[in-house]
């Protein structure tokens, strides 16, 4: 199998990938709603926790997690009224709350409907695809696996923390398991086809690593991933059903982690469903940025990667 390096400029500056979150939230009494801009800070960062304390705030609640090193916007819910307009500066991080209005609950992941993202692509990435592979990405994964396989072999903790590891371990069973699908997808896609259009490759970004499917045949390739619609794999935990295919792959996975079901049943995990691949809405290209929507769960930088492989192939 071929591996390539990915080296493409992807957040230079936080002005290279800026996140909108696309959201709706029903009126109410309960709850305050505000828009939080940041830059070079993660959504639940202690910068913006602890100053949130400080005002007196007791229960801060988001649809998800944004990047870090990024430009983001989201939506966040607070028990306090903290003022209409607040904003911090502090050693290049920055963030901003803007006040929308009241909410009835507490913001959860339920909300979301998805991202749009603006990505400098540095005069590359000329070529787009409908669909992109679902994998997690680094912002998940990195060190964080390690922490997340040994938390779970220990009694189980309602620590956020450590529910947050081990979900980082779920999510790198979840892409070993993908990598595997898509490896026999492609073979059966050249096998029905009688030509090799598609080879897997790995393309390599740190600690972290993904495999694509490659081609010069983009309209092969759009075909592919097409295909690949429909298809759900389990991120493990203890109530999700295995298909005889999937469940080897997944006992074998586990086996060599140490781990088994048993230790995601004492951690009460139920886990999951995720599809294998989304689709890709909005595209456009403006002379600095390339502009897409993802659905709630999607990384953006997995299908910049996608695209970055089809100018390297």
């Amino acid at each position: 199998m071929e591996t390539l390096n990915f080296d493409f400029p992807l957040k230079v500056s936080p002005f290279d990938f800026i996140v909108q979150e696309v959201a709706s939230y029903p009126e109410g009494e309960n709850f305050f709603l505000y828009k939080l801009i940041k830059r070079n800070l993660n959504t639940n960062d202690p910068y913006i926790v602890g100053y949130l304390k400080s005002l007196g705030v007791r229960d801060f609640g988001y649809a998800g997690l944004k990047d870090r090193y990024a430009l983001t916007s989201q939506h966040i819910s607070l028990d306090k009224f903290v003022g209409n307009k607040l904003i911090h500066r502090r050693l290049g991080k920055y963030f901003a709350l803007l006040y929308l209005g009241k909410i009835p609950f507490k913001l959860r992941t339920g909300f979301l409907k998805g991202n749009r993202f603006f990505i400098n692509h540095h005069n590359r990435l000329f070529t787009t695809l409908g669909y992109s592979l679902n994998y997690y990405d680094s912002q998940r994964l990195s060190k964080n696996v390690a922490r997340g396989r040994r938390f779970l072999k220990q009694e189980p903790s309602k620590k956020w923390e450590k529910i947050f590891w081990i979900n980082s371990y779920q999510s790198f069973i979840w892409n070993l398991t993908a990598f595997e699908v898509v490896k026999r997808k492609i073979e059966e896609f050249n096998k029905r086809r009688g030509l090799n259009l598609l080879k897997p490759c790995k393309v390599v970004d740190g600690r972290v690593y993904h495999i694509f499917p490659c081609s010069r045949d983009k309209t092969a390739l759009e075909k592919f991933l097409q295909g690949l619609k429909g298809i759900k794999i389990p991120l493990v935990g203890y109530k999700v059903k295995f298909s005889p295919e999937i469940g080897s792959i997944v006992e074998n996975l586990l086996q060599r982690g140490g781990v088994s079901l048993e230790d995601f049943k004492r951690w009460r995990l139920k886990g999951d469903y995720r599809p294998l691949v989304v689709e890709v809405k909005e595209l456009k290209r403006y002379p600095r940025s390339l502009r897409f929507f993802l659905p709630k769960g999607a990384f953006a930088t997995v299908y910049i990667k996608q695209l970055w492989l089809l100018e390297k192939v």
